[in-house]
């Protein structure tokens, strides 16, 4: 290639950055102010094959933090929407649903789909669910949609959720290094061979490196690439990753179970006494950070 074909290419791939800046900033939320994106008193209103999807959000409350739609669910819903025939009829689970948007989609796209959250988050994830035909109406006994609401903290017990599911979403989790563990632990027990867990984030990504560190020891992971996403509803600052299982006996280990007595003190981050999380993390401390 000669120097003025690699400038060309170059200048190529600026102008189709440009575009795509500006093209995402119409969507965009994040970057709003409160006042402009009316993030708490109008619903999120989510464009989805010819119809809108309504998003209720709420005021953030000393226990409940889900309370509005990231730029990372709206991209991850949009991967799922373009993707439909993948999802249409399968078991999924919407890890720390948030507002529900990923898991509304899959619904609608035909998946049967599990949406979970914090207790304290669960009145709206469930209004949200009810808004947009998921739920069974146990009066009417009608349903449109097949989704469900179900508490789940990390690193607690899955047996009440059936799994494995064939696919395991999240968004925005990697906000805080002491959860990582527990919230690996989870995607390990939700999950089997087959599964695909797909984990959306944006700007909430302190956590990322120690994530990382620990679900490579058991699960591959990759980033999806530009061209699979929504051409519009895709920006620099969302990453949408895939994970899946290790071959077996090529898991680094150490990423299944805690410890028992690491598991016999590990905190609800929901409702933990300050005692027991201290307790907690001292102990983690003496066996060695990040080991679990």
């Amino acid at each position: 290639m000669s120097s003025q074909e690699e400038q060309q290419e170059i200048l190529v791939k600026r102008q189709r950055t440009s575009n795509a800046w500006l093209r995402s900033w119409a969507w965009k939320r994040e970057h709003r102010p409160d006042k402009a994106r009316v993030r708490f008193d109008r619903p999120y209103m989510h464009p989805f094959r010819g119809e809108q999807l309504t998003i209720h959000q709420a005021r953030f409350k000393e226990q409940g933090f889900a309370s509005t739609v990231w730029d990372s669910s709206i991209v991850l819903a949009k991967y799922l929407e373009k993707n439909a025939a993948r999802y249409a009829a399968a078991r999924c689970l919407d890890l720390s649903a948030g507002c529900g948007l990923p898991g509304i989609v899959l619904a609608k796209l035909g998946a049967k789909v599990t949406a979970t959250d914090l207790g304290p988050n669960l009145v709206l994830l469930e209004k949200n669910a009810k808004a947009n035909g998921g739920l069974v109406c146990r009066q009417a006994g009608r349903q449109t949609l097949s989704l469900e609401v179900r508490e789940h903290t990390w690193g607690a017990d899955v047996a009440a959720l059936a799994p494995p599911f064939a696919v395991v979403c999240a968004c925005d989790v990697m906000y805080i290094s002491e959860a990582v563990g527990p919230l690996v632990a989870s995607l390990v027990a939700l999950s089997g061979p087959g599964t695909e867990v797909l984990i959306a984030h944006g700007r909430n990504r302190q956590a990322e490196p120690e994530f990382m560190l620990a679900a490579k020891k058991c699960f591959s992971v990759e980033k999806i690439c530009s061209e699979e996403l929504d051409e519009l509803y895709q920006c620099a600052d969302v990453d949408v990753l895939r994970l899946q299982h290790l071959p077996d006996g090529s898991a680094a280990g150490g990423c299944l179970t805690l410890p028992p007595i690491l598991a016999f003190f590990q905190p609800d981050l929901s409702r933990s006494s300050p005692v027991r999380c201290s307790v907690y993390y001292s102990l983690r401390r003496w066996r060695g950070a990040g080991a679990w």
